[in-house]
């Protein structure tokens, strides 16, 4: 029984098994580097990104190595598999330094061997990587060896290069060379590796190395896909930010054009005042060009537009109340959050009152982020009139769809009736509403 349990097939089998999974343990852990992760999707990696990749994969390989030899364990040295990853991996000076590093290791326990075929090994994958360019299509690679011959054999009709046979191939490349190493040196422990006695034996002992390095590479391409998607999605949230502060700007230059237009014919001189400040807001704007700023530049813009509107009302109708917090000026904020809703509430509160009216601004710092009140003393509103508020209209449904993208839906608006007549506008925001990267 003991004898049947050792058979060398089902030795290699075990030895397949084990090998999947310490290199998808070995994967996941140099994976969980986010300097790993960032190389995944860079064009060319600096030096220190190198010198670090190779540190990492080189102890990461050597502690094979030496288990292998404390313990006798084959299944945990993976040097050639590691080797070929890290030229993959990280190109040309990663893969020699990792396979000259793993081969150095090799070379002190007296494989002397191991150290020039395993920096070749590291150098070659590398310098296939970086030959090919078109670095994307080396992740593409298959778990299935027909399906890859087929698909090189195709393209290769159409004079095309299948780069998803690149791996298979140099596999079976340095496995041959393994071979044939292991044959000359026979029986002189200069280069350590398994040299099947069959020719199905050898079939096994090739899938060992194609799967495990396929399927470190398959969880590279995973990851890099994932970092992928989420810089795509990270520049549509970026372009969807633009989109709608871009809709802010022109929805407050028409509405002070039309009070500016009213006024022309009535009160010329507070036209031009008018002008002067929008004018001087519209070049504020321009050299705020970021997406958040803190909370202090927000109350400084609306200062900028209250201005304007006491033009057109006068300081007597329109009463300006602040109440901020200094410990939540240097909140971020999104930028023109604010001035829909104040002009809102001159719209539907002080616009409508022949003797003006008041509106009171307060900001404070909460446990989660940011309080925002904003609360005018208008007609009593109902509340079939909020929800129309909060549907109809750019401002408002700008103001809303703003903050659920920059707070990653951790922000609020609501709409109430005020205590005294007309309407709170309450918004909370998370302590950092700036994208994350």
């Amino acid at each position: 029984m003991s004898d049947r349990l050792l058979a060398p097939e089902q030795l290699l089998l075990i030895n397949l098994l084990l090998r999947v999974v310490v290199m998808a343990g070995i994967a996941s852990l140099v994976l969980s580097f986010r300097f790993v992760n960032d190389s995944l999707v860079r064009a060319s990696l600096s030096m220190a990104d190198r010198l670090r990749m190779i540190v990492l994969l080189s102890v990461i390989f050597i502690v094979g190595v030496v288990v292998r030899k404390l313990i006798y364990q084959g299944a945990m040295d993976l040097s050639l598999e590691g080797a070929l990853f890290a030229g993959f991996l990280g190109g040309v000076w990663v893969g020699s330094g990792v396979g000259a590093a793993i081969g150095a290791a090799c070379f002190l326990f007296g494989e002397k061997v191991a150290l020039p075929y395993y920096a070749m090994a590291g150098f070659v994958s590398g310098a296939l990587v970086s030959l090919l360019r078109e670095r994307g299509e080396i992740w593409n690679f298959s778990f299935n060896p027909f399906s890859i011959l087929y698909n090189f054999f195709e393209r290769l009709s159409q004079r095309r290069l299948d780069r998803n046979f690149v791996p298979f191939a140099t596999c079976l490349v340095f496995a041959a060379a393994r071979y044939g190493l292991l044959r000359r040196f026979q029986g002189r422990r200069l280069f350590y590796g398994y040299l099947p006695s069959e020719k199905y034996l050898m079939a096994l002992d090739l899938a060992v190395l194609v799967y495990t390095l396929g399927i470190a590479l398959k969880m590279a391409n995973n990851a890099r896909i994932e970092l992928l998607l989420r810089e795509e999605e990270r520049q549509l949230i970026h372009a969807r930010i633009a989109t709608l502060r871009s809709q802010i700007n022109p929805h407050f230059l028409f509405n002070t054009l039309n009070s500016i237009s009213a006024l022309i014919r009535t009160d010329a001189e507070k036209a031009r005042e008018m002008t002067r400040q929008l004018a001087s807001i519209f070049r504020k704007s321009l050299d705020d060009s970021g997406e958040t700023h803190a909370l202090r530049d927000e109350i400084a813009f609306i200062d900028d537009y209250l201005s304007i509107e006491r033009v057109r009302f006068g300081d007597e109708r329109l009463v300006v109340i602040k109440d901020i917090d200094p410990a939540a000026l240097d909140a971020q904020v999104p930028v023109m959050i604010l001035q829909p809703i104040v002009e809102n509430a001159i719209k539907h509160g002080i616009s409508r009152r022949v003797d003006g009216g008041l509106v009171r601004i307060e900001a404070r710092r909460t446990e989660k982020g940011l309080a925002i009140e904003i609360e005018n003393d208008g007609p009593p509103v109902p509340d079939c009139k909020i929800e129309e508020l909060t549907s109809k209209g750019v401002g408002l449904k700008n103001v809303i769809e703003r903050i659920a993208i920059q707070s990653s839906g951790g922000g609020s608006l609501t709409i109430e009736p005020g205590r005294n007549g007309g309407a709170v506008v309450r918004l909370e925001l998370p302590a950092d509403t700036r994208m994350v990267d």
